[in-house]
């Protein structure tokens, strides 16, 4: 064997254990990074949904009506994102009544969630409605605005009519009011479910999609605990992405409804949805501090489920 043939094969040699080292280096390298890949989007897909749960938190604590939620599951997910969906319903002096999805969607690099019941009512000369389900929404209404889309409703007499149902209303006052001025006018077999912060200017309130800002309470009561724990999400609005509507900045109100008031005996409401026996509304019909009623869900009572107040 020649020199030149010693050293071909030396070459083919040398190209064999290259291309041998590569093959390895890939086998060995590509899972890797594959995996590596993985974990990072499954890090960054964490972060987007832990984001977008405190937003969604944020917003149905603060802005969801007598809306409350049953639970907040991830949905239609991939590596590349997916949805948070929070399941919602209302209580009506103990019936629970369906109610529209809050969805937000999230990717690897960002998360969006609408105003919570954004695209979901439809409107009626009768009123608003939740278009999934479909069931009437209370209404409340700025007195400032001469002609609001959905016409000013006086129902509270129409309810106190109704035999043998519990039913929802919204009742808007006719000047802001404490809790405590609140408690004083409101009748024992009334519950308060939720308090309206009201709006600022002339702003439409039946033009935001039943988007409107206030305070969730517990049996009907509050306390200045609870009120601070609300207080804090209230500062922090900015941080919730909250929409504006004709001008009316959202995160901004609210930031200054808890700068302007510190404690609970110092807030101001501007109206509020009750619920109760539709019998016992008759106690609130022809009331002067009322400006507006606007009647919600109702229920038909059953024997086999008593009523909850």
């Amino acid at each position: 064997m020649d020199k030149n043939q010693q050293f071909e094969k030396m070459a083919r040699r040398v190209r064999w254990r290259r291309l041998i080292t590569t093959i390895l280096i890939v086998i060995v390298t590509v899972p890797v990074i594959l995996i590596l890949g993985y974990k990072a989007s499954q890090m960054l897909a964490a972060y987007q949904v832990q984001k977008l749960n405190t937003e969604m938190c944020g917003r149905e604590e603060i802005m969801a009506p007598n809306i409350q939620i049953s639970d907040q599951m991830l949905a239609n997910n991939s590596v590349w994102g997916g949805q948070v969906v929070s399941h919602r319903y209302k209580e009506i002096d103990g019936y629970r009544v369906p109610w529209s999805m809050a969805i937000g969607n999230y990717s690897l690099l960002n998360n969006s969630v609408l105003a919570n019941n954004i695209g979901s009512v439809d409107l009626a000369n009768s009123g608003a409605y939740d278009r999934d389900t479909q069931t009437k929404i209370p209404v409340l209404y700025n007195n400032r605005v001469k002609r609001p889309i959905v016409k000013p409703a006086q129902e509270i007499a129409k309810v106190a009519k109704m035999k043998n149902y519990v039913a929802e209303v919204a009742v808007t006052f006719d000047h802001p009011l404490t809790y405590a001025e609140i408690q004083q006018k409101l009748p024992t077999t009334i519950k308060a479910n939720w308090l309206w912060l009201g709006v600022s200017g002339k702003a439409d309130s039946t033009d935001m999609e039943n988007d409107l800002l206030g305070i969730q309470l517990e049996n009907g009561k509050i306390n200045e605990e609870e009120y601070q724990q609300h207080r804090r999400t209230f500062q922090q609005a900015s941080k919730l992405e909250l929409l504006d509507y004709d001008g009316f900045d959202m995160a901004k109100y609210v930031q200054q409804y808890a700068q302007k008031y510190p404690k609970l005996k110092q807030a101001k409401f501007a109206g509020m949805i009750v619920s109760g026996r539709s019998e016992e509304f008759k106690a609130l019909a022809n009331q002067s501090w009322i400006t507006a009623s606007s009647v919600g869900a109702a229920v038909k009572r059953v024997p086999y489920q008593p009523v909850s107040y």
